[in-house]
């Protein structure tokens, strides 16, 4: 006998086959959308630090100490176009504002205090710094639980002042 098979049930093939494949593609999607998000976050947080830098250097000729400390942070605050949930500056690592230090490394170390125009053991001069440091919080698309992207993010920068 032979049986009649019209047409090979082929129908709706497509279909289970976009079911299975579709979660996967929207995961990628949305997970590629937080990485994408929060690369932008920090690209606008580096910009609003160089920003602040570029401040406090040039308040640094004329303030010192936590004068100039807290104007940096109110600035950094005020220019970001990122939720900042914290800003802190500090004038020579919290150290007396007027001496001169050396920085090495990162994060920096002050060794000092030192006169000015001392040479630092890597070929500087010892001078003012002052440093900022912002942070922001992201919650994920895709991840409630923060398995793939921590909440926050933090970024510290240097400058000499004098």
């Amino acid at each position: 006998m032979q049986s009649i098979r019209k047409g090979c049930g082929r129908r709706g093939v497509a279909s289970l086959e976009l079911g299975l494949v579709a979660p996967v593609l929207i995961t990628i999607c949305i997970a590629v959308t937080d990485f994408s998000i929060v690369y932008h976050k920090e690209l606008q947080l580096s910009s609003v630090l160089a920003a602040g830098l570029e401040y406090a250097f040039n308040k640094g000729q004329s303030e010192t100490g936590t004068t100039l400390s807290s104007d940096v942070a109110g600035f950094v605050q005020t220019i970001s176009g990122v939720n900042l949930s914290s800003v802190t500056s500090s004038v020579n690592g919290g150290k007396i504002a007027t001496d001169y230090y050396c920085l090495t490394g990162y994060p920096a170390t002050y060794s000092g205090p030192y006169g000015s125009g001392t040479l630092c053991t890597d070929g500087s001069t010892a001078g003012q710094f002052i440093s900022i440091t912002a942070s922001f919080t992201y919650t994920p698309i895709f991840s409630p639980d923060k398995a793939f992207l921590p909440g926050t993010f933090t970024q510290t920068t240097y400058t000499r002042l004098q």
